[in-house]
Parts: C-alpha cells; sequence; structure tokens
C-alpha cells in the first residue's frame, strides 16, 4: 500500500498557537527538533506497510531528508480535492496500488506500531473506507490531559482519528460533492449529524443510535462502504490543534527521544 499525508494547513493569524510556535504552516511546528510532519513520516516508514507516500502542501526542502520515496503536490483547495489530487498523484507512481494510508500531519505521537495495529483492526479490508475512532476511556487513558470532544453514541463516548484506510478506486464511487460538505463541517458534528436525515438526528437525540448505525448511514449517502475501526491506539486521534495540546504533546516526544539517547 501506498500513504498520503494532508500538510496544507495554515493557523490562522488569531490562533494563539501561532503566537506560541510563531509558525503558520502547522505541519512545520517544531517538535523535539523536527517539523511535526517528520514525525509522522518516519511512524509511516517504519511501519513497513507503505511504498510511497505523497505530501500535499510542502516542499521537499521543507521537512527533513528522507532516503524514502517521499513525493510532493501542492495543495489544491479544500481536504477532498487535496487528497484526490494526492490519489492521482499515486497512480503516477505506483499503478499497481490498491489500498491507501491517508493520514493528517498532526498526529505527531503515531508511532510504527501503531500504523502497524490499525491496519490489523480494519481486518479484511473488504470495504471501502476505514477510519479509526477513539473510545473516550481509551483516550483519556493514555492522555488525561488531552480534553477531546467526545461524540455520544449508545454504545459510548467517541472522538474521531486522523488516519483512514481506502480503497484507491474510491474517488470513483464517491459523492464528492457531499464529502466535501461533510469536512468542510468536520469539527462541528451537530452540523454532520444533520446531513445523516430527519430519522437519525431523533435517534443521536434519544441516545440510541450505535457507532456501526451511524456508518451505515454515512455509508449510503455518500456512496461507499465507510466502517469505523475502534481503535485502541489512543494517539491515532491526538492531534494538535491548541496550545496545550502543543505543550503536551511536545513534552512527550522530548521524553521519547530521551528515552532513545539513554538505550
Amino acid at each position: 500500500m501506498d500513504a498520503i499525508i494532508t500538510a496544507g494547513g495554515v493557523i490562522s493569524p488569531e490562533d494563539p498557537l501561532l503566537a506560541l510556535t510563531g509558525v503558520a504552516k502547522k505541519a512545520l511546528i517544531p517538535l523535539a527538533g523536527r517539523p511535526m510532519v517528520n514525525w509522522v513520516v518516519n511512524a509511516l516508514v517504519g511501519s513497513g506497510l507503505v511504498e510511497h507516500i505523497v505530501i500535499v502542501g510542502l516542499k521537499p526542502s521543507q521537512i527533513e531528508p528522507n532516503r524514502f520515496p517521499v513525493h510532493y503536490v501542492d495543495s489544491v483547495g479544500g481536504i477532498v480535492d487535496n487528497i484526490l489530487t494526492a490519489f492521482d498523484r499515486l497512480k503516477e507512481i505506483n499503478p499497481s496500488t490498491k489500498k491507501v494510508l491517508i493520514s493528517s500531519s498532526d498526529i505527531p505521537l503515531i508511532t510504527s506500531a501503531s500504523i502497524q495495529g490499525f491496519v490489523a483492526e480494519c481486518g479484511a479490508q473488504e470495504a471501502d473506507v476505514y477510519y479509526a475512532i477513539v473510545e473516550k476511556e481509551t483516550m483519556e487513558s493514555r492522555f488525561p490531559e488531552s480534553k477531546r470532544t467526545f461524540v455520544p453514541f449508545k454504545n459510548g463516548r467517541y472522538c474521531g482519528g486522523d488516519i483512514f484506510l481506502a480503497d484507491v478506486e474510491v474517488p470513483v464511487k464517491a459523492d464528492l460533492d457531499l464529502l466535501r460538505t461533510l469536512t468542510g463541517h468536520r469539527k462541528n458534528y451537530w452540523s454532520q449529524v444533520r446531513l445523516l436525515g430527519l430519522k437519525f438526528i431523533f435517534r443521536f437525540l434519544l441516545g440510541i443510535m450505535t457507532t456501526e448505525e451511524a456508518a451505515r448511514r454515512g455509508s449510503e449517502i455518500l456512496n461507499f462502504d465507510a466502517r469505523g475501526v475502534v481503535t485502541r491506539f489512543a494517539e491515532l486521534g491526538m492531534d494538535l490543534d491548541k496550545p496545550r495540546q502543543y505543550q503536551m504533546i511536545r513534552a512527550e516526544l522530548e521524553k521519547r527521544e530521551a528515552r532513545l539517547r539513554q538505550a
């Protein structure tokens, strides 16, 4: 399989994260001596699962050199169109590719083991898209200070992860306009719930909708088979969005580096 990393995000001038880090390009925020995106690249490379990586929104000179085949495409707009551009590039590079791991650049705590574990959790990989979701207890046990937002379902409270495993043919099947709308509201789960329809709004409000039911409905309206994977790897959902998360993640990576130096 191959991999895509989305790295085109720019921090707004009024965001306190910009004042704290001094870096406007989010993927390039320095953490424990290297740009944030490099932690994601290294985890993917170390997993041994990917042949090629396409990074969207950066230039080769902006990240640490890597002997692994890393390719670059410019950001063309929203997240869906950026990923479509990366899919096209991967098909040029490796026409035989079938599966693609898609990761954001702002989950630098991921490791090679967590990537391997997520792919294993996806099972037979017969669906079109698998996406990681993290249960509240899993997240708060691993990162007590994460302060993530959790969406309530009948079978638990979950936050979304920032990694997906997708079939390379998904762009051919998908309702891309609706997918653009959904991703445009990815930080507002109420807006996403409304897109599922009136019946699902009531079931959601009554607390009787399961994650599996939501995934089935999402699959119906998006026109591809999407399945949530309840992962045991909390770092897949530990993204860096706020100053407190920056401080926590930086401290975690500095400890990791110190352990490696002592080994």
